[in-house]
């Protein structure tokens, strides 16, 4: 395996044009070429490693490095990220790792180039091309201002599902701590690990009327959530997938326990001990 450090020149032009009590046409801002660390091997570029520096807000992956596809972006190379709000995927990726863009708590949008035959965006959220599957949500997507109940400043958001996704992706939702309400559509059959895992925000969830499967973790430490109903077309419901969802005090299953294949306390816990006060109840 060949190792490259490429530098990719990245210049942001703003034009800023204020059309009110203005005292000038606008200012220009230019940011310096930083570096993307990749891997080249077999004639394909892979994104290990991008900057985390406060002059930079938009990651762009590009469809060429050194004459070759970039096609895959690793497992941890773009996260954690304070500065970027924006992440563009190029045309050539095939392939994105499943903690390859988590806790971006600034990201508002991920965009894919429209030739990218793998890979599309809807309103800034990451899609598999068919839209079956819906891969990350940015954490900081239409946050709205508002204040608590105790009259503090807080930003919230809100997200529906577009109808004719079926598997909600592993760490889909993950960390996003400011999101409320969560509509999903009945065509959502999967809900993977940690799909939803501390969101701890989210008071309002409705489970499809057709989900088959809840991962591992799905909704771990999403501590605002009273009640939920299941289906009867559930078939398993994996270890710890309400883990620490300490609200969580009633469970509604419209189907039968022996019907259902379990993991070892799937249930709401409290780091992992019985909440006393839980009450599932399952169809007679």
């Amino acid at each position: 395996m060949k190792k490259n450090i490429i530098k990719i020149a990245a210049l942001l032009l703003c034009i800023c044009l204020l059309f009110t009590g203005c005292d000038s046409l606008g200012t220009f801002i230019g940011i310096e070429s930083e570096e993307i660390e990749y891997d080249i091997e077999n004639g394909e570029a892979t994104v290990i490693t991008v900057p985390n520096k406060a002059t930079i807000t938009e990651i762009v992956i590009p469809d060429e490095v050194e004459g070759v596809p970039v096609t895959k972006i690793a497992d941890f190379s773009v996260v954690n990220l304070e500065y970027v709000n924006k992440i563009s995927i190029g045309k050539n990726v095939k392939e994105i790792g499943t903690w390859a863009l988590e806790n971006n708590q600034h990201v508002t949008e991920i965009t894919v180039s429209k030739e990218n035959e793998n890979f599309c965006d809807v309103d800034g959220v990451l899609f598999t091309k068919d839209m079956k599957t819906l891969l990350f949500y940015p954490l900081a997507k239409d946050l709205q201002d508002t204040k608590d109940a105790n009259g503090n400043d807080i930003q919230i958001s809100q997200y529906t599902i577009p109808d004719g996704v079926e598997t909600i992706s592993t760490k889909a939702f993950y960390k996003c701590g400011k999101i409320t309400k969560v509509v999903i559509p009945d065509s959502v059959k999967r809900i993977e690990e940690k799909a939803f895992f501390r969101c701890g925000s989210i008071t309002e969830l409705t489970l499809s009327q057709k989900v088959e499967f809840i991962g591992k973790d799905a909704f771990g430490y999403c501590s605002g959530i009273s009640e939920i109903n299941i289906p009867d077309t559930i078939k398993q419901i994996d270890v710890y997938a309400f883990y620490n969802c300490t609200s969580l005090l009633t469970i509604n299953v419209d189907a039968k326990e022996s019907d259902i294949k379990l993991g070892d306390k799937w249930y709401p816990t409290q780091n992992g001990l019985a909440i006393n006060d839980l009450k599932i109840n399952w169809e007679k």
